[in-house]
């Protein structure tokens, strides 16, 4: 099994782990004159390190770079494998989560030694700005750690972008912890429950709607 495929297939990582792979990321939460969130557009840049693994499994002519029929590879792999992690997307409509359909492509890039993943998912279903929204990206296994460096790398975007208050909710470990920590504890052994507690550590945009 590939890198890619193994990593983001999460096959062997445990709830809750320490993190493996840093990206940096940013988020646009597209709105339309209807009131609703139609599209959530990411960019992913990973660290170097696991940047350099991937291209060490997909570099087929070893040139030491990812050329744009490899980087196709990469994003179709990773486009399967976070099938089944919502693409690692968490989006609740007042309280109940939702999920995201399928991207018709990710695009995968290779920049100044890091690769690039660049996708747009929809909600499953007409998601309208009423009560209380929220908009993040985590992994539900706390495998990779997909962080904004600042509160401008989550953006809402489009017709409705006013329709709402907004604030962005930065959520502090060791506050959570301390709060969680039965539940926390029992989900190291249990996995049913782990994808809903690692909300609570991620990084997100909340709508407030009138």
């Amino acid at each position: 099994m590939s890198c890619v495929a193994g990593i983001f297939s999460i096959l062997a990582a445990p709830a809750l782990a320490h993190p493996h792979i840093f990206a940096q990321a940013r988020l646009e939460v597209e709105t339309a004159a209807d009131g609703t969130i139609v599209e959530l557009r990411n960019v992913w840049r990973f660290d170097e390190v696991f940047s350099a693994s991937v291209v060490m499994d997909y570099d087929t002519n070893r040139n030491l770079t990812l050329e744009p029929e490899e980087l196709a590879e990469v994003g179709a792999i990773v486009r399967d494998s976070l099938a089944d992690f919502n693409y690692y997307t968490t989006l609740i409509d007042n309280g109940a989560d939702l999920a995201v359909k399928r991207p018709a492509q990710i695009h995968a890039d290779y920049q100044d030694g890091q690769l690039l993943l660049i996708f747009a998912v929809e909600p499953e279903r007409t998601l309208a700005l009423d009560g209380t929204v929220s908009v993040g990206v985590y992994d539900p296994t706390m495998y990779a750690a997909i962080d904004f460096a600042t509160d401008a790398d989550l953006v809402v975007t489009g017709a409705a972008a006013d329709r709402c208050a907004t604030r962005i909710v930065r959520p502090d470990p060791d506050q959570v912890i301390a709060e969680n920590q039965d539940s926390l504890t029992e989900a190291f052994y249990e996995t049913d429950g782990a994808n809903d507690l690692s909300k609570l550590f991620a990084t997100r945009i909340e709508f407030t709607c009138g």
